[in-house]
């Protein structure tokens, strides 16, 4: 059953790892209503959204070195002891694109530590309830660790792009399942708004641990200086960085502001109870869109080799499958909730009514199918279209505060099913069929 889904080792480690978010999130999601307020609740899911604004200073680095490190990979290998072997030119590449996206990396994490520490402590400070909340202490804890896991973002992006995808959400499932069961005695402890840095502290640990036990000669090979060919950053690499970074920049404005603008412009209580449905959805999501998601390094490898065919095969049948997962899925949990409000549920208030939510795991089904487009069009090391994706997000800012403004969870929920499904989609489509047969033709 598992090989007519396209469930490989990947695959099955990402889907455990989103299924375990999934699972475990009710455990989590209970003991936030029974141990939070809805004032500390909104702060614990608005700490969330606000800190995840470090994508604006993430200049694509992530994707983008998983896209050069697959087409390198293609003329390297590792052996039983882990260690880097091929082509000398392809490892002095490698090491060169290396080492210069953990220095900049390093100093992106630390300009996102001081603006994010003082714009939470600005952007928290209005809101009624937090003169009664400690939050500024768990608030700065969160931004400094999240700032260390920031800085590694390199070295995973590295080993992704090597192949290891199967390891890397192996290590996801691991501190996943870890992070859970900290917090799950971290609540009932009293831990409160400090949840968010203990979690994160967990993940610091089950990375670093794990680097540095299972692939210390790996990382040892970048230490030395690259002494073969280079990658020529501003020829190879920053053409496709630069539009990455800029689409990711405006990218904010497509969903992750649609908590903000609640909890700015209605409450605490709305915002925790759209960031409570809202997560579980991410989450379903999320573990679907893994089907593709793992392959994409093997995408860039196939494209490196020019086997199209391959590539197609592979991205069609993992595409079809996931994009039915998650209507199903959807199906279910708009069912769940629904369930909730007829049985008059104790706890049935903590989430988005019905409507809302059908809108919302609408709009992230059109959402999937659009981010699988692109994620096929990025292995290929090109980000095509992007005024009109910068226009796009722009529009789709202004309408979400504007529908959030005015009508709250239902508004914000039907502005963003009207871009994915209604402008994005369709443009997408049209585009991804013209730059398919563009780019396979001609090369």
């Amino acid at each position: 059953m598992l090989n007519r889904l396209e469930v490989d080792r990947a695959t099955f480690y990402a889907v455990a790892t989103r299924y375990w978010q999934f699972v475990s999130g009710p455990v989590t999601l209970w003991l936030v209503v029974q141990f939070f307020t809805p004032e500390v609740q909104g702060f614990y899911v608005t700490f969330w959204s606000v800190i995840s604004l470090q994508m604006f200073f993430e200049l694509a680095f992530p994707q983008t070195i998983v896209t050069m490190t697959s087409h390198i990979w293609s003329q390297l290998d590792l052996d039983d002891s882990n260690r880097l072997v091929g082509k000398s030119d392809a490892i002095s590449r490698l090491t060169h694109l290396m080492r210069i996206s953990v220095v900049m990396q390093v100093v992106l994490a630390s300009l996102f530590a001081a603006i994010a520490s003082f714009f939470g402590l600005w952007f928290f400070a209005d809101d009624p309830s937090a003169q009664t909340i400690t939050w500024r202490g768990p608030w700065l804890t969160l931004v400094g660790l999240s700032s260390i896991a920031f800085a590694l973002i390199p070295f995973l992006a590295v080993l992704e792009g090597c192949d290891q995808v199967r390891e890397i959400h192996k290590l996801n499932l691991v501190r996943g399942i870890a992070g859970s069961l900290v917090v799950w005695i971290a609540i009932p402890l009293g831990a409160a708004l400090w949840i968010p840095a203990i979690a994160t502290a967990v993940r610091l640990l089950c990375e670093i641990g794990w680097m540095v036990g299972k692939y210390p000669r790996f990382f040892a090979a970048f230490a030395k200086r690259p002494t073969g060919e280079r990658v020529a950053w501003r020829k190879e690499v920053w053409p496709f960085q630069s539009k990455l970074m800029l689409k990711g920049f405006f990218n904010y404005f497509n969903a992750d502001v649609m908590l903000p603008v609640l909890f700015r412009y209605q409450d605490a209580v709305v915002a925790g109870q759209f960031g409570l449905t809202w997560n579980i959805l991410q989450s379903i999501r999320m573990a679907c869109s893994s089907w593709v998601r793992t392959r994409v390094p093997r995408f860039g490898v196939l494209i490196a080799e020019r086997n199209y065919k391959e590539l197609d095969r592979i991205y069609f049948r993992v595409g079809k499958i996931a994009a039915s997962l998650l209507a199903l899925l959807g199906c279910v949990f708009v069912l769940g909730v629904a369930g909730l409000d007829y049985f008059d549920f104790r706890y049935a208030h903590r989430f988005l009514p019905v409507l809302p939510t059908t809108l919302l795991i609408t709009g992230l089904w059109t959402a999937l199918v659009f981010e699988f487009q692109w994620l096929y069009l990025h292995a290929h090391g090109k980000s095509p279209y992007l005024t009109l994706s910068l226009i796009a997000c722009c529009i789709s800012g202004l309408l979400i505060w504007w529908a959030g403004f005015h009508y709250g969870a239902i508004g914000v929920s039907l502005a963003f099913l009207f871009m994915q499904g209604i402008v994005y989609l369709p443009l997408s489509t049209v585009g991804w069929f013209h730059l398919r047969r563009q780019w396979h033709h001609d090369e």
